[in-house]
């Protein structure tokens, strides 16, 4: 089969875009990636047997022409011709669009040339929009674009008319069997890595000094300031600076304040916050960590998503610390793979803390994460339902 993954995004780099295509392909599919072009990269490129069809260069690096060229509308004339060109030749492909942006674009070009149109929703955006503005500062111009109520009548209207829809865990599917999507038409592939990753990967877990580590973006939404706030309390009940290290990666428009935030804490000697850094910088953070932090605020967005960190976590050994965030906490408890903390309260993050610094607890933990993923939580067992769903649209 000719299979497009339209993606809404630069490409590279999406760890979830690259497991889909990589295991498509891997199946003997054809596969392309009609992707956004704001690094302004060759307008067509093939990389480990994937074709890559970028939107054309508009204007010069960080223009406004450029930013407006790529933004995601579905009724854009450039998405429009990319994606009817990248197809052209193509007899029923089938197109999987990544999120609901972009859908409609594939409605209008891909269905009347026979093709099959896949949605894969890595988030819900009715929630990820209303759980934003939850924690937002104040109005801004993004998010008035960014309506939840714009985006549920769009999701409804787009519904009805995908060939299937695969959805990241089973708080999403279950919202979509209550909006009167056939069950045979919702299929669970979550975000789960394959087993091999981190395989040189070694925890003792010995020692009583915890070392959290957590890669991701740094909004308010991911609860790091709490997590922050939670090493003061610790330390305010009589553990030493130096019995804690929280190393927390990644960037967002967070970064600032939690910088602040440790040093108004006093805490610069516990919580190092890095920048992106490069994926062996972040294996080595990985192998040095006893606990993997996911210190989420809990909101609807959350609450019908999951982050493929909490399976890195488990599958390094990592115990996991978490807040009530509800498919996280089912597989938590499920697992026996962490602690869940109360949800914005920091004592008891804190008091959490404090168990894990029980070396026996950790290894129990980190014993039973790593089997949950090798027996369940693995990508090995999502790609089967992934192949699944090809096969019968194949048909």
């Amino acid at each position: 089969m000719d299979i497009f993954i339209l993606y809404k995004e630069d490409y590279p780099w999406d760890v979830r875009v690259e497991k889909i295509a990589e295991s498509l392909r891997d199946r003997g599919h054809n596969i392309t990636i009609v992707a956004r072009n704001l690094s302004g990269m060759n307008p067509a490129d093939l990389q480990d047997g994937l074709s890559i069809i970028r939107l054309p260069v508009i204007g010069s690096n960080n223009s406004l022409l450029r930013k407006l060229a790529n933004i995601p509308f579905w009724f854009s004339p450039l998405w429009v011709r990319t994606l009817r060109q990248a197809i052209s030749k193509s007899e029923k492909p089938i197109v999987i669009v990544r999120d609901i942006p972009l859908v409609k674009t594939a409605l209008l070009v891909a269905k009347p040339k026979g093709a099959k149109v896949v949605l894969d929703m890595a988030e819900v955006y009715p929630y990820m929009y209303a759980s934003a503005r939850m924690f937002s500062a104040g109005k801004t111009l993004e998010s008035i674009t960014k309506s939840p109520a714009l985006a549920e009548r769009y999701e409804s209207q787009i519904l009805p008319k995908l060939d299937h829809t695969l959805v990241m865990i089973e708080e999403s599917r279950d919202r979509l069997l209550r909006k009167g999507v056939d069950p045979d038409r919702v299929t669970i592939v979550s975000n789960t890595p394959p087993t091999k990753k981190f395989s040189g990967t070694k925890h003792s877990h010995e020692g009583h000094t915890l070392r959290l580590v957590y890669v991701g973006f740094l909004t308010k939404l991911r609860g790091l300031d709490l997590l922050i706030e939670a090493a003061s309390e610790f330390i305010k009940m009589g553990n030493e600076p130096s019995s804690l290290k929280i190393d927390i990666v990644g960037k967002g428009a967070e970064r600032e304040h939690l910088i602040s935030r440790v040093k108004e804490l006093n805490l610069q000697q516990s919580v190092t916050i890095h920048g992106w850094l490069e994926h062996n910088q972040v294996d080595e953070l990985m192998a040095q960590a006893n606990v993997g932090a996911l210190t989420y605020r809990v909101c609807p967005h959350w609450n019908h998503t999951i982050p493929n960190k909490i399976f890195d976590y488990m599958l390094a050994g990592l115990p996991v610390l978490a807040t009530e965030v509800e498919p996280i906490k089912r597989i938590v408890n499920e697992t026996e793979s962490g602690l869940v903390c109360k949800d914005l309260d920091i004592k008891d993050i804190a008091e959490k803390l404090q168990m894990l610094k029980c070396p026996e607890l950790r290894a129990t933990l980190g014993k039973n994460g790593v089997y949950a993923v090798q027996s369940k939580y693995n990508w090995s067992n999502d790609e089967k339902r992934l192949h699944a769903v090809i096969d019968s649209l194949a048909k």
